[in-house]
């Protein structure tokens, strides 16, 4: 079937707090241990694979790429991987002047409230084949960063900031920019809360047919970036910024609650910072509050709809690609968060393996006593001191099994209910920091 648009281009009712913030000790019981995988990009590479093939039946193209492209029967065939976590939403452009064909393909809005039904469609049908695939299924409803939209896009289409300041971002590069000035806008602006809902309802709808969805991430990495943050003053009296983005992921699991089952975890999809210092002694990682950030883990984990905690890891020495932005920008792409680890400790491998292990005893502390996951490890680190350009993935191969073993196993010790890898190689999508072969990932985890 051919998708007619150019390539250019949450059960119903008021449900209590207190309802919702009570799941049942059974279902919390049988809560598998989840070995996962990140690969964000099934929507849009099940798309650019049924545009290709528009004589097939959509449902055998989909199922095509996922087992034979993607191999993904033989992964949890050969390995302990029975979980993946991708992006349920595309809020990119249909299409925008200079951006060339094919770069922002499989939205799922064409305008505010106006869904692509073969889009949604597509999305029905990835859901349903990862569910025969047999892997549990951690979906994603929106972004904080520019990738595939994010928090400017909404606060575009309620025209809450000026018409092409998300791509102006996008294909210039002042992103941080464009956050301070607007971000905070993002969680107090009732029209965009109330658009963000109309979208990620239709999505719920389709999410809510499949047992094998076990958890929602409302957004990912989601912050309270801007001037309040910045510079640590409150929105209004008492009021910080960490506590109004509490306050509105909290919201959005009402919400959700009320369209998906009760057995359904819900989480922020946030990375882990805190506005106070770690309850914990700390020899490799800065104790410094993160109040910059605009989110705070422990506010969130106090929020009784948020029925489970996430934090994500990226605990290594900063590696750096120089690369050209779509607009022909020169920019470097910068990975890793070096500035965690003590300016009195030497950036060693092994110093750098022990801030990781402060990382996730810190962040597992502050989650009361809800379940977590770590919902995106990854691992890399540069050539050399001089040279800044990560190691090759097969370079770093035995690093990643010694790391992400070890820090699996602590996580699990710590409480956690998953570990999600950054990332399994896509067709289009392969990180050079990060990504992974199936081969890769067999060798971390094999069965």
């Amino acid at each position: 079937m051919r998708i007619p648009i150019s390539r250019r281009a949450l059960l119903s009712g008021a449900i209590s707090l207190s309802v919702t913030a009570q799941l049942s000790p059974k279902v919390r019981a049988q809560f598998p241990r989840l070995y996962g995988i990140n690969a964000y990009y099934l929507l849009v590479e099940s798309y650019r694979k049924v545009q290709q093939q528009p004589q097939r039946p959509v449902q055998d193209v989909v199922r095509d790429y996922l087992t034979q492209d993607l191999q993904l029967p033989e992964l949890r065939r050969r390995s302990q991987i029975n979980a993946i976590r991708f992006w349920a939403f595309n809020d990119y452009p249909v299409s925008a002047p200079g951006v060339p064909d094919g770069s922002f393909d499989a939205a799922l809005w064409s305008a505010p409230n106006q869904v692509v039904q073969p889009v949604l469609n597509i999305l029905n049908i990835l859901v349903e084949q990862l569910s025969e695939l047999d892997f549990y299924l951690i979906p994603t409803l929106g972004n904080y960063w520019l990738s595939y939209g994010g928090i400017l896009r909404y606060l575009e289409w309620v025209k809450a900031i000026p018409a092409g300041t998300w791509l102006n971002a996008f294909m210039t590069l002042q992103d941080q920019d464009k956050y301070l000035k607007y971000g905070a806008n993002f969680y107090l602006n009732p029209q965009v809360e109330q658009l963000f809902q109309n979208h990620t309802r239709q999505v719920l709808n389709v999410l809510n047919k499949y047992p094998k969805v076990i958890a929602i991430d409302i957004l990912n990495e989601p912050r309270g970036k801007g001037v309040y943050a910045q510079e640590n003053r409150p929105v209004k009296p008492n009021v910080p910024m960490q506590k109004i983005v509490a306050d509105w992921l909290d919201r959005q699991a009402i919400f959700i609650r009320k369209n998906m089952s009760n057995s359904v975890h819900i989480t922020s999809g946030e990375e882990g910072w805190l506005a106070q210092p770690p309850k914990l002694a700390l020899t490799y990682l800065k104790s410094d509050p993160q109040t910059h950030e605009g989110i705070d883990l422990a506010t969130n984990m106090t929020r009784p709809n948020l029925t489970m905690g996430t934090i994500h890891m990226y605990t290594h020495p900063a590696a750096e690609l120089q690369k050209t932005s779509l607009a022909g920008l020169p920019f470097t792409d910068r990975r890793g968060w070096d500035y965690l680890l003590r300016p009195d400790q030497p950036g060693s491998w092994q110093n750098y393996k022990k801030l990781g292990d402060e990382w996730l005893r810190s962040r597992a502390l502050a989650m009361g006593n809800k379940p977590w996951y770590l919902g995106e490890l990854g691992w890399c680190r540069p050539r050399s001191d001089q040279d800044k350009r990560p190691l090759s993935n097969r370079e770093l191969q035995d690093d990643r099994i010694t790391l992400y073993r070890h820090w699996t196993n602590l996580a699990f010790s710590l409480g956690a209910k998953g570990v999600f890898l950054w990332l399994l190689d896509g067709l289009q999508h392969q990180d050079e920091f990060y990504g992974m072969t199936r081969e890769q990932i067999q060798q971390i985890f094999p069965a």
